[in-house]
């Protein structure tokens, strides 16, 4: 039988999986009824698009009932592959921000006089304004995988403190930068510290916060 004309570009280890697979016989439906993995893992580990975790390669190992010395050649080479995709993603360049609409260089929202939650999430919608006001779908997309629409909606309607990964998130969305993301952390702890007795790390915190009414 031919070789798959695909099969020299796959991944070290996607190479053994499929040989191995294949040695054994059945398709994709029967090896995830076997093994209780999903059919769209199964096949992106074969074809190399995706890696399956080590407890789902291990329950497909089992289902094939590969031998011990392949299932520890199968499991080093995922290691390999793992390693080699967690090196690529620190290597990858950051994203460059793109806005629909060009952030002025001046008039950015100033967090430093915002003394409570709710006004610390008016200055959010602020932001929102001086980012072009994308929209909910914007944000999500700029978020990297920490905003979703209903959450950005929720949180620009709240008077509560933000969840803090949101907040980040948020602001980053919004073109947000460098020391200008200082001092929104700056207020967001400040703020977070007030709520409780953890705000004996900075000494006047009250009084200052009080100072800003």
């Amino acid at each position: 039988m031919a070789m798959d004309e695909n099969l020299t570009k796959l991944t070290p280890f996607s190479r053994g999986l499929r040989e191995l697979v294949s040695q054994r016989g059945g398709s994709v439906s029967r090896l995830s009824a076997a093994s209780n993995v999903g059919r769209t893992t199964i096949s992106a580990a074969l074809n190399g698009t995706a890696l399956p975790s080590r407890d789902s390669l291990t329950r497909i190992l089992k289902a094939v009932d590969a031998e011990p010395e392949d299932s520890r050649q199968l499991l080093r080479l995922w290691e390999e592959a793992r390693s080699d995709a967690e090196a690529r993603r620190e290597r990858r360049p950051e994203l460059a921000f793109r806005s629909d609409i060009p952030l002025p260089q001046f008039g950015q929202p100033d967090p430093l006089t915002v003394a409570t939650p709710a006004q610390l999430v008016e200055a959010l919608r602020a932001v929102r304004i001086w980012a072009g006001s994308p929209s909910l779908r914007t944000l999500e997309s700029r978020g990297r995988g920490r905003l979703s629409k209903s959450s950005v909606g929720a949180m620009l309607k709240s008077n509560d403190l933000p969840k803090y990964e949101r907040f980040v998130a948020y602001l980053y969305a919004c073109g947000i930068r460098d020391k200008n993301m200082d001092v929104w952390v700056f207020t967001w702890r400040r703020l977070k510290a007030l709520q409780g007795p953890e705000s004996q790390w900075m000494p006047g915190l009250t009084s200052a916060a009080a100072s800003f009414g």
